[in-house]
């Protein structure tokens, strides 16, 4: 049976809910408080890396094939390496009969193909459109913008991290301050990544090297303590350049920066709540984890595509109970695993060190433990 839907978000989670839900017969207004998505030919700084579920699920949804294969950073390998130990490891999806392990696609331009894919589907966009008010009611919701006003059955909060609709409803939220800034940026390399994602370890937080489309660039994601992410800050770009060369051990020869920096505070936060009455939650407005292993885009296309499996057919309100439990467990898991991750590549101490480089040793060459940790990466 159809169903009315308000999607409030035109980020990457909401649009592929959007046009999802279209795509089974559902009727569709979103409502997306900035501009509609574009990109131009220069790199965007915010990347993310698809595994295979979520590209699974834009293939589904018709898009990943629309998405421009100079665009695209398929990475069939990832080394990560603990700075100053000989803790080392490397995956290679030809360990587990696979072409890729991934691919490394700018938000915005998964956006703007998404965008265009909604529109055609008969998706009722509306961009530069803020909700003034809504109201969740026993039968049915009503959001209220400057100019009109929409009722549907269920409204989705897909409005990020800060969720203006999440606060609205007073759901309670979990959080910590992870006392870091992550850097963004673009980098020129003199070696080819040879398409593999790379991570160092140091003290001060992980440096992530992704592969973009052109051989010769990658996305730099440098998550740093709030003291020394200051200290980064305040480096002119020869400064800063010479800093990244030292940390990246010269796997990949020369770097230069090839876009400008920009820096933003990383906190976990879990609403404690992702439904009431008829608003869900989904993506960083329920969720948001720490970028060190590239997972938050794939957490929120996880809540589309079990959403999606719900509302293909007539469902209750005990059904929309069980996805939630199903995806607060999904996103627990995440967050438990970054926070392990963090907690015990965060210490200089030289004994911890030891450890961890030889825990990365026995990851590397008991080939068992070493599929499962690459089948896990493949999503």
């Amino acid at each position: 049976m159809s169903q009315r839907f308000i999607v409030v978000g035109g980020g990457m989670i909401g649009l592929a809910t959007a046009l999802g839900l279209r795509q089974q017969g559902h009727r569709v207004v979103l409502l997306e408080r900035g501009a509609q998505p574009q990109y131009t030919e220069t790199t965007e700084l915010r990347v993310s890396a698809i595994a295979h579920s979520s590209r699974q699920l834009l293939e589904q949804l018709g898009v990943w094939q629309r998405l421009p294969s100079t665009r695209l950073g398929p990475y069939q390998a990832m080394e990560v390496w603990d700075h100053d130990s000989f803790g080392r490891i490397h995956f290679a999806a030809a360990e587990v009969n696979q072409p890729d392990l991934g691919a490394i696609v700018e938000n915005k331009v998964i956006e703007a193909e998404l965008w265009q894919a909604a529109d055609e589907a008969g998706v009722e966009l509306h961009a530069n459109t803020e909700v003034r008010q809504h109201e969740n009611a026993a039968q049915q919701v009503t959001v209220k913008t400057a100019t009109e006003q929409f009722t549907a059955d269920y409204l989705i909060a897909a409005d990020g991290v800060q969720s203006p609709l999440r606060q609205a409803e007073g759901l309670p939220l979990t959080f910590w301050d992870y006392q870091q800034q992550g850097c963004v940026a673009v980098i020129k390399c003199s070696k080819p990544h040879g398409g593999c994602a790379r991570q160092v370890f140091l003290p001060s937080g992980p440096v992530a090297w992704l592969p973009l489309g052109d051989p010769h660039h990658v996305s730099l994601v440098w998550s740093a303590d709030t003291e020394v992410a200051a200290e980064l800050k305040a480096l002119d770009d020869a400064e800063f350049t010479k800093r990244l060369q030292a940390a990246s051990d010269g796997a990949l020869g020369q770097l230069e920066l090839a876009s400008k920096r920009a820096y933003f505070p990383l906190r976990m936060q879990y609403a404690r709540r992702w439904l009431k009455g008829r608003m869900l939650l989904l993506g960083d407005a329920a969720h948001s984890i720490h970028p060190l292993a590239g997972q938050g885009a794939n957490l929120g296309f996880g809540d589309v595509q079990a959403l999606l499996a719900l509302t293909t057919n007539a469902f209750s309100h005990a059904d929309l109970r069980n996805w939630e439990r199903e995806r607060k467990v999904a996103a627990v898991q995440m967050i438990t695993a970054m926070e392990s991750f963090k907690r015990g590549f965060g210490h200089a101490n030289p004994l911890l060190k030891l450890v961890r480089g030889i825990g990365l040793k026995i990851a590397n060459d008991v080939a068992p433990l070493k599929r499962t940790l690459i089948k896990s990466a493949l999503g």
